[in-house]
């Protein structure tokens, strides 16, 4: 049909009648409105969301947070919270100055099992759990990020595998993960350690694999027609445009490694999570105040000095 136009050039009001929308796609839009409306109101249903009881316990919520005011800081300060052997100074036990052999025994059980259960040490063992799991799962996830990754894989059942395998074992929760290393190696940091290595490699490979598949091929294909091999080809042509969101992805799981590493305690493996959960359990609210924010201050110094290393190299 031809088109028509007034005096002065312009599409007369028959064709842009003609580019509105048809009932068949605003029907087809109410329609996804009402199924969204619904799935909402289900969600809301299934979770059980009561507004009125939300508003009815806000008087307990101000009861608790009296009961945890002022916080307890005398696990951290008071120095007989820290249990230090009457054989060993301060000094001696602190810094790696020589001992006899029966105090080299006592200094290590002191650092193994007196140690870890006051406030700073857990909070140390936190920070140390984070980033030892992190820095192993970055060496599992770097390799397994090219092998996951369409354009990077050197076989298609290489990288249908590989997807198989990061989505399966991603779906284990940190807790179930911790749960079973404390079965298989006993209580304590190492079996934390082992839980976020395995969901933050996971992790850390799929997103990888996401950024190696967004690359500019452009430049692979440059790479390729020098003659360049594979690894040849993954150095200089893959790795440069990837290397950024790699530091900033790593950076990131650190932060959240802390609060997992914190919460991975609470079933007995590591971190601060189990002082905490002990606190509360005994009803000893101030001093779970304290906990909780040497953990809100760990946190901020770690995002603040990921945020600045983020800078730095990317």
């Amino acid at each position: 049909m031809a088109k028509r136009y007034d005096a002065n050039g312009d599409k007369t009001d028959q064709d842009l009648f003609r580019k509105a929308p048809q009932p068949k796609k605003r029907a087809r839009f109410f329609l996804f409105l009402a199924v969204l409306f619904l799935l909402l109101w289900w969600s809301f249903q299934g979770a059980k969301i009561r507004p009125g009881e939300l508003v009815g316990g806000i008087p307990q919520i101000f009861v608790t947070l009296g009961r945890m005011l002022p916080p307890d800081f005398s696990k951290v300060t008071d120095a007989k919270s820290y249990f230090f052997p009457e054989s060993l100074s301060i000094t001696k036990l602190l810094l790696p100055f020589p001992v006899t052999e029966e105090q080299a025994r006592i200094k290590q059980r002191w650092w193994d099992n007196t140690f870890p259960q006051t406030i700073v040490g857990a909070t140390v063992e936190t920070v140390q759990m984070a980033l030892a799991g992190t820095f192993l799962a970055l060496l599992v996830a770097f390799p397994i990020g090219f092998l996951a990754a369409r354009n990077t894989t050197p076989h298609p059942a290489v990288y249908h595998g590989t997807r198989v395998v990061l989505n399966f074992l991603r779906t284990i929760p940190d807790l179930a993960l911790g749960l079973l290393f404390v079965a298989a190696v006993g209580l304590g940091a190492f079996a934390g350690t082992l839980a976020l290595f395995i969901h933050t490699a996971t992790v850390l490979g799929k997103l990888l694999s996401e950024s190696v598949e967004n690359i500019d091929e452009g430049v692979v294909e440059a790479i390729r027609a020098t003659g360049a091999s594979y690894t040849q080809i993954l150095t200089f042509a893959v790795l440069p445009q990837v290397l950024p969101d790699l530091i900033s992805f790593t950076l990131y799981r650190l932060e959240t490694n802390i609060r997992a590493a914190s919460v991975l305690g609470l079933i007995g493996a590591g971190g601060i999570g189990y002082l905490m959960n002990t606190s509360f359990r005994t009803f000893q609210y101030q001093e779970a105040a304290a906990i909780v924010l040497v953990l809100i201050v760990l946190v901020m110094v770690v995002d603040y000095a990921s945020s600045r290393l983020r800078r730095l190299v990317v």
